[in-house]
């Protein structure tokens, strides 16, 4: 059985869920080990593979790997952690799989840098005469030999610059026999714009009492190299990510190295430098702003253990770090640590296999922890430490409710309560800053003839399309179907046509003719959509080259701006209402996380929120920053409509290009689903979202306090279903543990 090994094929099939037993040639024996991309013949195809660590299968038949592709792309504990993300989230092994391989190489791409290198092949005394032979008649050929006495092998491209010479002169002195070249990987492959050569910062803060309380315990787990998890509950501006820091610095000293996630690095510059300027060139950033390129040379600087601290957003998770120390999850609440595309993994779940896998802790920070996280370091689960106050003692920011509905009563139908216009003023008056926060892009929310009631709707989904100043269009935002706004409705021809509700772009038009003196910059997923320019635009407001900024959910991560002393949050409703079980959490964590990037330096802080629900449990917690009592209250109201964390949850959607097709597929899996005591069926039922992209939406909503059994029977059923929706030209989709049911 020596010559046989186990091969994951790259089909995502129902047939080939399994690995299958493949001979290695003779030829090939020292090449092919675990991680070894294959050619393989299947059927009548030749196609790709991946060498397993799993006990190949006796077959009766066994055919040969005819080539190798690519070697040690992932090694035993990729496997482990590839069949736990199957098992876990109920998707195909080759999906999980690609998730642990170099970034380009499940495509088949090789973006591994190769080098062309160039030596002689003669002795230091024929090469000297072999140039009083080429003397005058050949300058170029001399100076590539005198450059090669001095120093070899060199790089060819930089031979040539540095003789001078042509690539013919080179050319000829290989067709002389005097000379070789060759190829072969670049061992130093890494990328001067992400590499630091020097630490910058030299003396780390002082810790504040609270600090050294919750660190102690955490340094201690990590000394006796115990694995434990630490929920780390601060306030916003507490000191967490110096908390971050320390940790790191003694994993490093272990020999061990740590992951941070973020939820969105590119959204956070400012964090990205700290751990840079505190650890140098040990730090390896992997996030979706880099060119595959520079995401592959990112992930080999960490393979060859160049690099000990990942920084990255969710899937730097799957990082080849070999000897980890410590995972830190910051802000471990939000929802972009959820990937919504098969394999539908939680980074934070993946997080804690890992780290217990090496022996590591875990950090679980955050100002708004997850209710189900809360819960569990309530009972034991993760240890939980505080860190009440804000470094030096700076006050928490100071909120204000604005209820709309009284501006309205006063005649004031603007966009601005009279309380945020008259402190944005005073703002503007002091040389300070602030931020306006909206979370919805665009100039208006939708278009409307006031005649006939016609909306603006996208044809291709269940949804209104959004006014766009630029280019004066309307746009959807799911599906990015556009057209030129018209003037005459298109169904009566009536010329009352007008645009409704408020987006991004019509706060700054706003702002700008009320302040025309005020200078703005936007952020959000139109004006951050180019390469490198969400750094520009938040460095440009941190260096005060402006005196407002606008933005939606990019505004509340990780900005940290001395003279931000003014927050104005829009509408605090957008959230408030979305036919989702998490609306009222998402709000409170949204609010609170935005209220804090105010009041951060010398400055106290202030923020206005505007709303039409001023006594909703979320806002008036994220007034009085009261996490505990709206955790209380979210806790309650879980309990009695039965979801996380007492129920566990698991979605099943249909994507269909005829409704009736998403019904009868989701009917046919709810009348073969075993009937389990105390299992839950809520559906089927269309998705608030009934269609996008023209797909039509229907859900199954499966809850139960141990779903293992149901999982294990959709798991054995997954392939039959799959293709039953194939067939029907459907798409059938399970979500583990789901973040959001729209």
């Amino acid at each position: 059985m020596d010559n046989q090994v186990a091969v994951l094929v790259d089909l995502i099939t129902s047939a080939t869920n399994k690995t299958f037993t493949y001979k290695i040639p003779t030829a090939l024996h020292d090449r092919v080990s675990c991680g070894t991309k294959v050619r393989i013949p299947f059927g009548p195809r030749i196609i790709m593979g991946y060498v397993v660590p799993e006990q190949p299968e006796p077959v009766d038949k066994i055919r040969s790997i005819t080539a190798v592709v690519a070697e040690n792309l992932f090694n035993e504990e990729g496997w482990q952690l590839a069949r736990f993300v199957a098992d876990k989230y109920l998707c195909h092994l080759v999906e999980a799989l690609q998730l642990v391989l170099p970034p380009g190489t499940s495509r088949g791409v090789s973006l591994e840098r190769r080098v062309e290198y160039v030596d002689l092949l003669l002795s230091q005394l024929q090469v000297r005469d072999l140039m009083e032979e080429l003397g005058p008649r050949a300058p170029a050929q001399v100076r590539i030999l005198t450059m090669l006495l001095k120093e070899r092998p060199l790089i060819r491209k930089d031979l040539l610059k540095r003789a001078p010479a042509a690539a013919s002169s080179l050319k000829a002195l290989v067709g002389r026999g005097a000379v070789k070249m060759w190829i072969e990987r670049d061992p130093a492959s890494q990328l001067a714009s992400l590499e630091v050569a020097s630490i910058k910062e030299k003396q780390p803060p002082v810790l504040t009492t609270a600090q050294n309380k919750a660190l102690q315990p955490i340094i201690k787990a990590l000394t006796a190299r115990r694995h434990e998890s630490f929920l780390l509950h601060g306030v916003t501006g507490s000191g967490k990510t110096e908390i971050y820091l320390r940790v790191l610095a003694t994993a490093l000293n272990q020999g061990r190295g740590g992951i941070v996630l973020v939820p969105e690095i590119a959204l956070t510059p400012q964090m990205r430098e700290r751990f840079v300027n505190r650890f140098g060139s040990e730090v390896a950033l992997l996030h979706s702003k880099l060119r595959e390129r520079e995401r592959y040379d990112q992930w080999q600087r960490i393979g060859q253990g160049r690099a000990r601290i990942v920084v990255g957003a969710r899937s730097a998770i799957f990082a080849p770090l070999k000897e980890i120390g410590a995972i830190i999850l910051d802000e471990e609440h939000e929802t972009a640590y959820k990937q919504e595309e098969s394999p539908r993994y939680h980074a934070r779940k993946v997080a804690l296999w890992r780290a217990k896998k090496h022996g590591a802790i875990t950090i679980l920070g955050s100002a708004t922890p997850a209710v189900e996280t809360y819960y569990k370091a309530n009972r034991g689960s993760y240890t939980l430490l505080t860190l009440p106050n804000r470094i030096a003692q700076r006050p928490l920011p100071q909120v204000q409710i604005v209820d709309m509905r009284n501006e309205l009563l006063a005649g004031n139908r603007s966009i601005f309560s009279r309380l945020l216009q008259t402190k944005l003023a005073e703002t503007l008056a002091a040389r300070q800053q602030a931020i306006l926060f909206l979370n919805r892009r665009g100039y208006s929310t939708f278009v409307l003839c006031r005649q006939c009631g016609l909306v603006a709707e996208c044809p291709h989904c269940d949804l209104a399309l959004t006014l766009h100043k630029a280019g004066q269009c309307l746009v959807c935002h799911h599906c990015g179907y556009s057209k030129p706004l018209y003037q005459r409705c298109p169904r009566c021809g009536s010329g009352y046509v007008r645009d409704f509700g408020c987006g991004t772009q019509r706060v700054v038009a706003e702002t700008q003719r009320i302040w025309p003196q005020a200078r703005i910059i936007r952020l959000d997923a139109d004006t951050s959509a180019r390469v490198g320019a969400t750094d520009e635009i938040i460095h440009s407001f941190s260096q005060g080259k402006a005196d407002i900024l606008v933005g939606t959910q990019m505004v509340t991560k990780g900005l940290d701006i001395a003279r931000v002393t003014l927050v104005g949050i829009i509408s605090a409703d957008l959230t408030l209402n979305l036919p989702d079980p998490f609306a009222s959490e998402r709000t409170f964590q949204l609010l609170e996380q935005v209220a804090g990037r105010t009041g951060r330096g010398e400055m106290s802080g202030q923020a206005i929120l505007q709303t039409y629900a001023p006594n909703h449990p979320s806002i008036r917690a994220a007034k009085g920053h009261d996490y505990d009592g709206f955790y209380q209250l979210e806790l309650e109201r879980r309990y009695r409509y039965q979801y996380p964390p007492f129920l566990e949850v698991l979605l099943v959607r249909v994507l269909a290009p005829k409704e009736r097709i998403a019904i009868d597929l989701l009917e046919r899996v709810l009348d073969l689903l075993p009937q389990k005591e105390g299992v839950i069926m809520e559906g089927p039922a269309p998705c608030p979202f009934l269609k996008i992209s023209n797909k039509f939406r229907w859900q199954l909503i499966i809850k139960g306090r141990h779903l293992g059994p149901i999982k294990d029977w959709l798991a054995a059923k997954l392939p039959a279903l799959t293709a039953a929706s194939q067939r029907a030209g459907a798409r059938l989709t399970l979500d583990v543990d789901p973040v959001s049911y729209l």
